[in-house]
């Protein structure tokens, strides 16, 4: 990649792409399991005609329309699962939540070994591309960013490869008093070597520390994704589980349902006792725009809600949810409770909550599966916690760590959907499809909400309509 040309800003060449600036080295030396790619070369019409016979009570006709709906506004996302069963065996994978401009490429084995650009290339040529040539603006290509710099250098080098031309690449931090990035009665300009400010036709956006300070509403440069898909509950957690409720109350006939854990929005800080007692003496509490692990906390005694209560502030509202257990002994409620899977017990006998990250986009032929790859605990699901640990060691799943210099990842808690890992995590390609379903309906609802409270997207509506015509 090249030098910085001015303050965190560099230019991105065609031919600048480098595979071992991208990906995680051991997932470079990983191969994808047959059972992925199986799962990935699906048509929409066989993970429909599935899912129906997995749940005979499902419409098959709504299923394969939300598979094949073409968002406004929310057409990169990535939603959070994890695996889960009751008291009578009755596996689901559960809605955790549901992110825009989500991380996963550089824990994606290639799907083509030909291909060595990887979903990278899979997302710019068929999602991000399309949008750009249909919109008429004028101005360079840019992508902007305030982490994962893994990733974001391998979407400019890409997105300079797929467009044949020179990409900037634009630090976009939230803290940052002179930002190379600004906007103009909407438009989005980046300053240059020259500290010129240049126009900018379309930019891929991995921002995501509350980008909503930053990013305007509606603006002319095209954006994947704008900021709406952020405010609609895509970026924010009490939104989301609203538009995740309308969704279920919409298609309750049609037998098809967003699956989360019990939820409560817009809990007082004074309330949070009472909903500790109410959920059986354990919970999570979850800052609303909160992501990358921060702001959730995992409750399953007293000493632990007396510290979130101590971390948050008394003065805002809290989303809280029903905790999924370690195991099903504890005594809770059978009909309610709900618990890990957890991993194939390992040569010592442990195993470990896991979560699923699902990324998906938007295509022509409408939401396609794009990454996936699993994150486990640090500390077993069936031994005791020892009394100097927290619940947070068993359940928390993210491999986000955020420190005085930025951002660093635990990656040696990543689980890849490769030949080595993927048999540890019990999941087949039924499983798989469930939660490929379960995203589709999270993306939808959380899009439908976009519509609703912005309107239609002008930069998008009539390429999403040609699209569906065809």
């Amino acid at each position: 990649m090249k030098l910085s040309i001015s303050k965190n800003v560099h230019l991105v060449e065609p031919g600048d792409f480098e595979p071992t600036d991208h990906w995680y080295p051991r997932v470079l030396n990983s191969n994808i399991h047959p059972l992925v790619s199986y799962f990935l070369n699906l048509t929409h019409e066989q993970m429909v005609e599935r899912y129906h016979r997995l749940h005979p009570q499902s419409d098959p006709e709504t299923i394969k329309k939300i598979m094949s709906y073409q968002p406004q506004y929310f057409r990169w996302a990535g939603t959070d699962l994890m695996h889960v069963t009751n008291h009578e065996g009755n596996r689901k994978l559960t809605v955790i939540e549901t992110n825009s401009c989500p991380s996963g490429q550089k824990s994606m084995p290639l799907l083509d070994l030909n291909v060595e650009q990887g979903g990278y290339k899979r997302l710019i040529e068929k999602t991000f591309k399309p949008m750009v040539d249909a919109y008429p603006e004028k101005g360079s290509l840019a992508v902007i960013y305030d982490k994962n710099p893994m990733e974001n250098i391998g979407y400019a080098a890409t997105v300079a490869d797929v467009f044949g031309e020179d990409v900037f690449l634009a630090k976009f931090d939230k803290d940052d008093q002179d930002p190379p990035v600004k906007f103009d009665e909407g438009k989005m300009y980046v300053r240059n070597e020259v500290e010129k400010w240049v126009e900018i036709r379309a930019a891929f956006r991995y921002v995501t520390q509350e980008p909503w300070t930053r990013i305007p509403g509606n603006p002319k440069t095209l954006l994947l994704n704008p900021i709406e898909a952020c405010l609609a509950g895509g970026r924010n957690k009490e939104v989301a589980s609203a538009a995740y409720d309308r969704f279920n109350e919409e298609f309750k006939d049609k037998g098809i349902s967003i699956f989360t854990p019990d939820t409560y929005r817009k809990v007082k800080y004074s309330e949070l006792d009472h909903h500790f007692d109410l959920l059986g003496g354990s919970m999570v509490i979850k800052v609303p725009d909160s992501n990358a692990g921060q702001g959730v906390y995992t409750v399953v005694n007293k000493n632990e809600l007396e510290h979130a209560k101590s971390e948050i502030d008394p003065n805002d509202d809290y989303l809280v949810q029903q905790l999924i257990h370690s195991n099903y002994s504890k005594g809770l409620d059978p009909n309610k409770s709900w618990y890990h899977v957890g991993t194939i017990p390992d040569s010592k006998g442990r195993s470990f909550a896991f979560d699923l990250r699902l990324m998906m986009h938007a295509t022509e032929e409408g939401m396609r599966p794009l990454a996936v790859y699993s994150r486990k605990s640090r500390f077993p699901l069936n031994k005791e916690l020892p009394e100097d640990m927290n619940s947070w060691e068993v359940y928390g799943t993210n491999l986000s760590v955020k420190g005085e210099d930025g951002w660093s990842y635990a990656d040696e808690r990543l689980m890849l959907f490769d030949v080595r890992n993927f048999g540890q995590l019990g999941l087949g390609v039924d499983e798989l499809i469930k939660g490929f379903v379960q995203s589709t309906m999270a993306v939808y609802a959380i899009d439908q909400n976009a519509i609703q409270t912005f309107g239609q997207r002008e930069s998008i509506s009539n390429f999403t309509s040609s699209i569906q015509k065809s």
